[in-house]
Parts: C-alpha cells; sequence; structure tokens
C-alpha cells in the first residue's frame, strides 16, 4: 500500500488512545487486501475480523502458521490495528457437550489472536435454553468464561464478553465476568443493547468500565409507537443511542480500546463506513476534548 497512506493511518492511530474500527460484517466479501485498503481510504484505526461465518479475509482456525505470520504482517505493514476477532462462540448451550466444544473453540480463537497480533476476541453468552434457570446457566456460562480466560493468562488476548442476548443488560453481563474471576475476562460493550434494554448509558458505563476492553457501535431507531418489532439501524447520529456520551465516558478512563463498527445486511459498505467513521472521529475528537 501507499507510503504516504501507511504514515497517515499510523500517526492518526498514535495521537488518538481510543480507536476507530469496523467489523467485516459490513464487507464479507471483500478479501483482507480490499478490507485494509478501505480501512486506511476512510480513516479508520482498526479492522474486527467476522470469523466462522464464510467471509473471504481469511482469518480463520485454518490458517496454517505461515499464513496467520503473513496477515499480521500485513497489518503491521498498512499502519492498520486489528482490534478484535468476533467469533460465534456462545456458553449458554444446554448441552454440557456442545458447550465444551465451544470453549475448546473459543481457546483455539485466543492462540490464533495471539498469533496474528490481535488483543481481543469477542463471545456470546447466548440466549437461556427455554425452561432453563437464568441463575444456574450464568453460572455455567462464567465457568466457561473463566476456564477460556485461564487459557488466555499471559497471551496479551482478552476474551471479551458480549451485552447481547440474555445478557444485554449491564448488570448481567457484569455478574458473569465478576463470576469467571480471571484477568483475561473482558466485556464487549454493544453501547446499543443495554440502552434499548432499559439502561442509561452512565448506568451501563458505571457497571461496566472496569472490565471494557472492545466496543460496538450502530445507531438506530426505535420501532414507531404501537407496533411491534425491534430497534433498526441508522447512520451514526440519526438514529436515538447516544454513541457521543458514551465515548465521552469511556475517555475519563483513558480507553485504548477500539469502538467498533457493526452493520449487517444493511447498507453498502461505501455507504456506511465512510458516514460513521467520520461521525465516530468527531465524538472522539469531542471527548478527548479537541
Amino acid at each position: 500500500m501507499p507510503r504516504v497512506e501507511r504514515g497517515i493511518a499510523s500517526l492518526e492511530r498514535k495521537s488518538h488512545p481510543m480507536q476507530i474500527s469496523f467489523m467485516t460484517w459490513v464487507c464479507p466479501d471483500w478479501d483482507l487486501n480490499q478490507i485494509l485498503a478501505a480501512a486506511i481510504r476512510y480513516g479508520y484505526d482498526s479492522v474486527e475480523p467476522r470469523s466462522q461465518c464464510d467471509q473471504k479475509h481469511g482469518i480463520e482456525l485454518a490458517a496454517t502458521k505461515k499464513r496467520r505470520k503473513e496477515i499480521k504482517s500485513q497489518f503491521a505493514d498498512c499502519g492498520v490495528g486489528m482490534s478484535c476477532i468476533a467469533t460465534s462462540c456462545t456458553y449458554s448451550l444446554a448441552n454440557p457437550e456442545e458447550r465444551a466444544k465451544s470453549v475448546a473453540t473459543t481457546k483455539r480463537f485466543v492462540d490464533l489472536a495471539a498469533e496474528v497480533g490481535c488483543p481481543n476476541i469477542r463471545v456470546f453468552g447466548g440466549p437461556t435454553p427455554e425452561g432453563a434457570d437464568f441463575e444456574e446457566v450464568k453460572e455455567y456460562v462464567a465457568e466457561a468464561l473463566r476456564e477460556c480466560a485461564i487459557h488466555a493468562f499471559g497471551t496479551g488476548v482478552s476474551v471479551c464478553f458480549e451485552t447481547h442476548d440474555s445478557y444485554c443488560k449491564s448488570a448481567d453481563a457484569l455478574q458473569i465476568v465478576t463470576m469467571a474471576d480471571a484477568p483475561q475476562a473482558a466485556i464487549c460493550w454493544d453501547i446499543m443493547h443495554p440502552f434499548t434494554h432499559g439502561d442509561t448509558i452512565q448506568e451501563a458505563f458505571d457497571n461496566l468500565k472496569d472490565y471494557i476492553r472492545h466496543c460496538h457501535a450502530h445507531d438506530g431507531t426505535p420501532p414507531p409507537e404501537g407496533q411491534g418489532g425491534g430497534w433498526s439501524l441508522a447512520l451514526m447520529g440519526e438514529g436515538q443511542i447516544p454513541h457521543d456520551e458514551a465515548m465521552c465516558l469511556l475517555a475519563t478512563t483513558g480507553f485504548k480500546g477500539a469502538i467498533s463498527g457493526e452493520w449487517i445486511g444493511w447498507l453498502p459498505a461505501e455507504e456506511v463506513l465512510p458516514h460513521d467513521g467520520r461521525v465516530l472521529r468527531e465524538y472522539r475528537k469531542a471527548a478527548e476534548g479537541g
């Protein structure tokens, strides 16, 4: 990639501890060169590969040792970071054997992340099985997270439990990481989900701030009054999720992770990436007092 682009990307990331990133759900058919070129073109500091979804970037468990070294070099050479590897690993599975397989897969992703130079992987608690007691499920979800986090000790990789599914409320996600009680057990704060489940941004931040290593960002609007359904995605700043407040709060802690845009099957990458990247950089500038 052009040397001037490498330099700009590197300077941008060095001057801003809080990174602006995007998940590759927005461009599942792009190869890694296309993804990195877009990150530079649209002013992103880092990229979050979504694995286990048949995307084209190749950052998967099947990557050979040689390819893993090449991937690490590709990121380093162009001055773009890898913020997180987003996995499908889930721990609320009722079948202990299936749960053990998910734990084993998570451990392999920890090793992959360490080899390609990525500081985080994302995992899910998952939905509570039908008929199960939520508090009992929490116990084995936390134990699974603990086992994976212990495996990650010494690798420099955090296992980030997302505020998602049955764990959208920040208090429930906090309970899991505190029960896991392992240094590498962390939080991926999807800023939308706690907010749409009744937490204020301040409440979610206060609960999770000691554990947040990575964040997901996507603005949204609620369904029209009197109609069912969930929230709809919106371009950043055109919805009702106060990401600017969240980023201001994160800045008070010296947050060095990424705010990573996540858009699944929505607008074309060429439309959402430049817009949301620009708005998130504006929020970051305000949060840092720039």
